[in-house]
């Protein structure tokens, strides 16, 4: 083999690896802002965050936040839940949010990437009258980018397809709102739950047709 042709096969190499390395990243960056809702560790979720001034928020229909600092507002616990004299997650909160079937596709130069998940949840919602235990569902369709060699979300967008109380199912209920309150400059109009046949779009082409 000549040198040129063994130069260029490690080129291809070091690029194949590097993109393995990027993705098995944004994996663990998506795993681990599961693990820190279980509790509403606020403080590890918004560092998962850009600083980038196009850094975006939007959960169902609550609103659409744009840069870091409305983030990191958006998940201030004691915001949603001072009604009921709690300033952070009581022990009886749970927000499991578990991340699979995730299709994760680089840009180009490999600086930015898109991935859409399934998000299976199993929570625990503290109201005034009683805490009730939630089966639930939905697509995250999220933007993540690359900065100073560490993945970090640009943007984060999650829809339910259900969310129901365990003990009724998602026939008979298919949604019980479990978002938290925020005080969103607007809303968008992508949420619509199970059965409506909705269909979020997806961010990539068939993988065998390309179309």
């Amino acid at each position: 083999m000549k040198s040129e042709e063994l130069e260029a096969k490690v080129n291809m190499l070091e690029a194949k690896l590097q993109r393995t390395e990027d993705i098995e990243a944004i994996k663990k960056l998506q795993h681990a802002y599961g693990y820190y809702l279980e509790h509403w560790q606020e403080e590890e979720i918004v560092e998962l965050f850009s600083h980038n001034p196009d850094v975006s928020l939007e959960i169902n229909d609550t609103g659409f936040f744009k840069g870091w600092e409305a983030i990191k507002q958006s998940f201030n616990f004691a915001d949603h839940f001072t009604a009921y004299g709690v300033k952070k997650a009581p022990g009886e909160f749970l927000h499991i949010l578990i991340p699979n079937a995730g299709i994760i596709d680089l840009a180009p130069d490999g600086r930015t990437a898109k991935g859409r998940w399934y998000g299976l949840f199993l929570g625990a919602m503290p109201r005034p009258i009683e805490t009730k235990a939630l089966l639930g569902c939905g697509i995250w369709e999220n933007e993540y980018i690359k900065e100073n060699g560490v993945w970090k979300f640009k943007k984060l967008f999650w829809t339910d397809i259900f969310c129901s109380p365990i003990e009724e199912g998602w026939v008979k209920n298919p949604f019980t709102d479990h978002t938290m309150k925020t005080v969103a400059s607007s809303a968008n109009v992508h949420f619509q739950h199970y059965p409506s046949g909705y269909i979020f779009p997806y961010h990539y082409k068939n993988p065998v047709t390309g179309k």
